[in-house]
């Protein structure tokens, strides 16, 4: 799989990977695997502002503001190996916005997960 960061995620991820002894790539397929149990399902999404929950729409589900896109089309297309040009091109959201998505995903995966 090829997943286009900014050199500040690329900065960030190989923070984590220093401080964990993990590989970034490995950082990455942690977030990315199962996506429905993984650790990204878990992330408080409240606190990302390029995304909403709005009960009666999608079901409650985490989406882009102003879109109906789930946010998990996101990792769920990056896991089977798109790109973001690719999920900008099939899907109603822009670069920036998945960018923030991915950026506020490997920020609260810094920290430590809330206990369920």
């Amino acid at each position: 799989m090829i997943v286009h960061v900014t050199p500040e995620l690329e900065k960030k991820l190989n923070d984590l990977a220093t401080k964990t002894g993990l590989a970034p790539e490995k950082l990455l397929e942690d977030a990315l695997a199962g996506y429905g149990v993984s650790k990204v399902a878990t992330l408080d999404w409240s606190q990302c502002p390029a995304v909403e929950s709005v009960p009666g729409k999608v079901s409650g589900a985490w989406v882009f503001k102003n879109t109906r896109m789930p946010v998990s089309v996101v990792f769920e297309n990056l896991e089977a190996g798109a790109t973001i040009d690719q999920i900008v091109e099939w899907f109603d959201v822009t670069a920036e916005h998945v960018k923030e998505v991915l950026e506020f995903a490997a920020r609260s995966l810094e920290a430590p997960l809330p206990r369920r």
